[in-house]
């Protein structure tokens, strides 16, 4: 059985903005060949966290590594293994995309002029023009060429797609697939499309009040996590088994769970206790669990 390598490994991580904590004694663990989406509310923080373990951001306190190595002294080989699509552009702007693209291959020790040609081409991208010229999902595009060019082992997408026409998006989706065929490729994305990390991604990470409050493979989340409606007689809260959100209502209490636990719902139908169990599609548990 082969040894599953951590790629990034965050311990007790915080960040502030000012007098707002925006992560809170965060804890994640993304392992190699992963392709994770990163779900969460405009404003929960998914940009700062991919800031933070890419040591673009400042953290105030907690542990990043990246291929095992802190992400505040990682070497010029550790950073060429890695790419990255910023959700808002800071590319030079008078610049050609050729002379772009040849201005930040000089940086890295492996560069796939193959990929860059093939992606030109397929996203019809004009490389005599500057990126003030594009529109932003041409930008977008290109930000997406520049990141893989280097091959990299481990791929962070920021919003990757939320410039990206249906068409371009769909395109997008189809090379991280290709690139998800590879098994050495670690990818993690933040999005608030839901569809596109059904599409994608096998594993589906969810950032809410500052945590992770919920990371699993996404066909185990999409069998297992059903939402309970509970209506009881009694005033006693009942305990639930591998709850993840209850909230109480005059008859009694609704919950999500991530996984049911049959046992317990038969002992509790036998107490008299009624329990309607409802399948939830991703959209649904996203929505409950940030609500």
């Amino acid at each position: 059985m082969p040894i599953t390598k951590t790629i990034i490994k965050i311990n007790s991580l915080n960040k502030s903005y000012k007098k707002e904590q925006v992560l809170k004694e965060l804890n994640w663990q993304v392992n190699q060949g992963d392709i994770v989406g990163l779900l969460g509310k405009n404003g929960a923080g998914k940009s700062t966290l991919l800031k933070s373990l890419l040591n673009i951001e400042e953290i105030d306190s907690g542990e990043i590594t990246l291929f095992g190595e802190q992400h505040q002294q990682l070497t010029a080989q550790i950073k060429g293994r890695i790419g990255y699509v910023p959700q808002e552009n800071d590319e030079i702007s008078w610049l050609s995309i050729s002379d772009l693209i040849k201005f930040r291959k000089q940086f890295y020790h492996q560069w796939s002029d193959e990929k860059v040609a093939e992606l030109i081409e397929r996203w019809d991208i004009n490389t005599k023009k500057t990126i003030a010229e594009l529109s932003p999902g041409q930008v977008q595009r290109v930000l997406i060429i520049l990141a893989l060019a280097p091959m990299p082992e481990l791929i962070v997408f920021d919003e990757p797609a939320a410039a990206l026409d249906p068409a371009a998006r769909r395109e997008f989706l189809k090379e991280i697939v290709s690139l998800a065929s590879d098994e050495n490729i670690t990818i993690v994305f933040s999005t608030h499309i839901v569809s596109d990390l059904e599409r994608v991604a096998n594993k589906v990470a969810i950032l809410e009040q500052g945590k992770i409050c919920y990371f699993d493979d996404l066909d185990t989340t999409k069998e297992n996590v059903v939402q309970l409606t509970i209506r009881q007689t009694t005033e006693n809260d009942i305990d639930v088994p591998n709850v993840l959100r209850c909230k109480k209502h005059q008859q009694g209490q609704n919950c999500v769970v991530s996984k049911l636990d049959q046992n317990w719902l038969v002992e509790m139908q036998n107490q008299g206790v009624e329990i309607t169990v409802t399948p939830m599609g991703l959209e649904d548990i996203f929505l409950e669990l940030t609500l």
